[in-house]
């Protein structure tokens, strides 16, 4: 609390502000007292500063406390403001303070002038506390409303104990298909099956104990009552003093969309009879249809991550110049000799692509293999060895 005040004294009688100055001045109330003693003086103090305290006396030659206590409003509005007068009366008085003073004390009674004082000084500071209290929350909540819009993802503000929706975004709005007025102080409940939002409450328990966040899948339910797949994402946070839930629901139709296309594409190339493989840069399988599994015997869970080097090559020298070239022009054509799962050896004609990002980086190769083991040279030979070699296993040699 400032207690050395920059006092404004309006007061005639010089001996009463001498008074009234030393008693001040023995309980440090006051660093410097300005006394003026008519309503021109008066106002021009008002122009010329600041004052913290505004002591006046109530009646004065040609000038009255109630005429100084509305130029005081007008122009220091808040700056306590006490009548310290001798024929102030009580009616007068309490009319006083109805127009805005702090206090009234009565000459006769100065003890009174440091406690009145300090009170009114302690609620100034709290009412300057408040005021800056509610400028922070003002400036904070148009942080948080300028975020909350700025985000992509529709954001929900809940009450932890109740579930009742307190705000929503766009976003938000745009995802149920309702107005923000519909959706605040509806239950989160309410665009969840029975079934989710159990799971999600399950969920923001456990997050509560663990003080983790939450993230799943689920579903929304619509104003219209389609039911849309999101992901949620949601954490427990202490705001304004009580426990909320922020949940930021991303939906998931369009991702889901591309899932699907991408298994029916899947499907399609599953049908197709030639090896269908696509290899990231590294080498590693990312792709591997029916096609790969009918001609070289590996699963698609075994081939997935595993390096093409390794499974299908003995001798790299083909593979090597093949990727040099597709890195350089974007793709490549030819044959190839490589061996299955059993290690036998087949013979290939092989289209590489090399497939970019929408920025134009490469990310992976498409390879399309057919079998055209059935041309090669010594075709015929290897069979009829083949069947040599069987016959001598069974005992008996056989010459063709």
């Amino acid at each position: 609390m400032n207690t050395h005040l920059r006092i404004l004294h309006l007061e005639d009688d010089p001996a009463d502000a001498r008074l009234i100055r030393s008693m001040l001045q023995s309980e440090s109330l006051v660093r410097e007292i300005t006394r003026v003693e008519t309503g021109a003086e008066f106002a021009a103090a008002l122009d010329q500063r600041r004052f913290d305290f505004i002591l006046s006396d109530h009646t004065m030659p040609g000038f009255d406390g109630m005429s100084a206590l509305a130029l005081a409003r007008e122009k220091q509005p808040d700056v306590p403001f006490i009548f310290v007068s001798g024929t102030i009366g009580e009616e007068l008085a309490i009319e006083s303070l109805k127009q805005g003073a702090t206090d009234y004390i009565f000459k006769n009674r100065l003890s009174r002038l440091g406690p009145a004082m300090r009170r009114a000084l302690r609620d100034v500071e709290e009412r300057e506390e408040s005021r800056r209290a509610e400028e922070a929350m003002r400036q904070s909540e148009h942080k948080y409303r300028q975020l909350f819009e700025s985000l992509s993802d529709a954001a929900f503000l809940a009450d932890l104990e109740t579930g009742r929706i307190l705000d929503t975004n766009k976003q938000g709005e745009r995802l149920l298909g309702r107005t923000r007025g519909e959706i605040i102080s509806l239950n989160q409940s309410r665009f969840h099956s029975p079934a989710k939002f159990e799971e999600y409450r399950r969920r923001l328990a456990a997050a509560a104990e663990e003080k983790g966040p939450v993230d799943f899948e689920g579903e929304v339910i619509r104003k219209d009552g389609a039911v849309v797949p999101v992901n949620v994402r949601a954490n427990i946070l202490l705001l304004y003093g009580r426990p909320l839930i922020i949940s930021l629901y991303c939906d998931l139709t369009a991702h889901k969309q591309s899932e699907e296309q991408i298994h029916a594409q899947a499907k399609l190339l599953d049908l197709v009879p030639d090896a269908i493989l696509v290899r990231d840069l590294e080498d590693r399988i990312q792709h591997w249809n029916q096609g790969a599994v009918r001609l070289y015997g590996w699963t698609q869970a075994e081939a997935m991550g595993r390096q093409s080097t390794q499974l299908l090559y003995q001798d790299l020298a083909e593979f090597d110049r093949a990727k040099q070239t597709v890195m350089e022009a974007g793709e490549w054509s030819g044959e190839l000799h490589q061996v299955t799962k059993e290690g036998h050896e087949v013979l290939v004609h092989s289209r590489w692509t090399l497939m970019r990002s929408e920025q134009g980086i490469p990310r992976s190769v498409l390879l399309v293999n057919t079998d055209i083991t059935e041309k090669m040279p010594n075709r015929l030979e290897r069979r009829s060895g083949d069947h040599e070699c069987a016959a001598i296993r069974g005992g008996a040699l056989v010459r063709r």
